[in-house]
């Protein structure tokens, strides 16, 4: 894990070879994604009853997280690694997908809520959010620090003392990674970063351009992609930060489809459709070898 992790760290620093986000909304949408693969009958018979007399799953995602999901230039058509995943995973079920655009601090709630039956939209599964909801894991991540050309403050991603950083409602780097950094700034005499909390990635991104922030923290794939597509105006800076828990498909707790959707995801690693989805979006370093139920480490 560690070799793809350095593969990461030198991909998005240097090339900027992931990608970046969009705008979200309220209407459920498609999105556009290569043909299902045919139903595997053995997976369809998991399905619990209800979900497969609807003949659909309603997926929440929040699509300013590209490639993760992100909006196209039709202004509707959510596409990116989770609308062509969750297609995948509902070809193998013989099942629809309905994309619902749900904010990144929604989506658990819009569980319970019942309005939606899973979600994607780069969730990491921890052991806190294991209390409410369960997960399918399908992917492990690294964080970066997006900063203004020529990086004034000298940030890096793992000390950015004194410095206004934009993360994330909800996000790991909000509640795990920047407090992890006031001890060690404290200790280096420095005073600790104070975080700017934004509803999603272009709009911190659109504070950092306007200098009202010194820095974005948040997964490695649109730091590294929007530095890579505004070279005038950002950088993106490690070290590569592991995350310390996989990335997951959302539940409901103890539901059954719980055990499909793992099933269906690992009959796509093993067919060989999971690497080619993420190799279209340029994100085959994040991949794992097996989904698990409930992947947390911490």
């Amino acid at each position: 894990m560690q070799a793809k992790f350095r593969n990461i760290a030198i991909a998005a620093v240097a090339a900027g070879v992931m990608s970046i986000t969009a705008c979200g909304g309220s209407t459920p949408q498609s999105s556009a994604t290569s043909s299902a693969p045919a139903v595997n009958s053995k997976l369809a018979a998991m399905v619990p009853e209800n979900i497969r007399q609807a003949g659909k799953i309603r997926v929440g995602t929040d699509p300013t997280y590209a490639p993760f999901e992100s909006t196209d230039t039709d202004g509707k058509t959510i596409m990116g690694l989770d609308p062509d995943l969750a297609n995948a995973v509902g070809g193998l079920l013989g099942l629809d997908v309905e994309l619902v655009p749900t904010s990144f601090d929604a989506l658990i709630p819009s569980l319970a809520a019942n309005k939606v039956d899973m979600a994607m939209s780069s969730i990491g599964d921890t052991k806190k959010r294991e209390e409410t909801v369960d997960f399918a894991t399908y992917y492990w991540n690294g964080t970066l620090l997006l900063v203004s050309k020529g990086n004034p403050k000298e940030l890096t991603a793992e000390q950015t003392c004194g410095g206004r950083i934009g993360v994330i409602r909800g996000s790991l780097q909000q509640t795990t990674f920047l407090p992890a950094q006031e001890e060690s700034c404290k200790a280096a005499g420095k005073p600790a970063p104070t975080a700017d909390v934004y509803q999603t990635a272009p709009q911190a991104q659109l504070a950092l351009q306007s200098n009202r922030i010194d820095g974005v923290l948040t997964d490695a794939p649109p730091i590294a992609d929007a530095a890579k597509k505004n070279p005038a105006k950002f950088e993106s800076v490690g070290p590569l930060l592991k995350n310390p828990n996989p990335g997951a498909v959302a539940l409901p707790k103890d539901s059954k489809l719980t055990v499909a959707i793992n099933a269906a995801i690992n009959e796509l690693i093993s067919n060989g459709t999971y690497e080619s989805i993420l190799n279209k979006w340029n994100l085959g370093d994040i991949k794992i070898e097996k989904s698990e139920i409930n992947g947390a480490l911490s």
